[in-house]
Formats: structure tokens, C-alpha cells, sequence
């Protein structure tokens, strides 16, 4: 498996129940990182323009939508969909492997249940 973290390391993470225990999965993606467990890409969007940071949330929608999850209210509003993916609400994007196609996304509501 292959993971990609979008985040700000510059910004406030929002306390919602989206970003809950963000900081603690944040250490530990970090560490099963070190320890070779894990192949994961810290992207840091504050780095990214707005356009690049939209490309990798509308690659999220085209999962979501053929899975059947919701992520719109959760990276942003009915009106702005995507405004708070990986700034204020992190996204963990998750294949199959580095160049396949992504399987999954988090976080996202799923049969009216958030999962963080």
C-alpha cells in the first residue's frame, strides 16, 4: 500500500470531529514511516498552489462518488466544496500501490458515519 497525507504544517488544524486525534496519527504515520512499515508522501500544501491542492481533492471526489462516500461537507461546504482539503481538515489518500489508482480516502462519512 501507498499513502499520500495532504496537510499544512503551517495552519491551525480545525477541532472538529474530522481532525480528531489528527496529531497523534500524524506521530505515528511519521514513525511507521522511519521504521519502514509504510510507504508514505507528506505533502505539505502550503507549499502547493490552490490549483494543484483542488487537482488532488477532485481525484478524492472521483472515489468517493464510485464508493458511495460523502467528503464534500467534510473538506468544505454545500457551497465550497474542497476549501479546507489538506489546510484546515488533513486528507490521507490511500492505493493500492505508488502508481495505481487510489482506493480510499480519509476522512469521509460513510452511511451517515464520519470516519476520521
Amino acid at each position: 500500500m501507498y499513502f499520500e497525507l495532504y496537510y499544512d504544517p503551517t495552519n491551525e488544524i480545525l477541532e472538529t470531529e474530522e481532525n480528531k486525534d489528527f496529531k497523534e496519527a500524524l506521530e505515528l504515520l511519521k514513525k511507521l514511516k522511519e521504521e519502514g512499515k509504510i510507504e508514505i508522501e507528506f505533502i505539505d500544501t502550503s507549499k502547493l498552489s490552490d490549483e494543484k491542492r483542488m487537482e488532488a481533492y477532485f481525484k478524492a471526489t472521483a472515489v468517493a462518488v464510485i464508493r458511495k462516500y460523502k467528503i464534500r461537507k467534510v473538506f468544505g461546504s454545500r457551497i465550497k466544496s474542497g476549501v479546507f482539503f489538506g489546510k484546515e481538515v488533513p486528507a490521507l489518500l490511500v492505493y493500492k500501490e505508488k502508481e495505481g489508482l487510489l482506493q480510499d480516502i480519509y476522512p469521509r462519512e460513510e452511511r451517515g458515519k464520519l470516519l476520521p
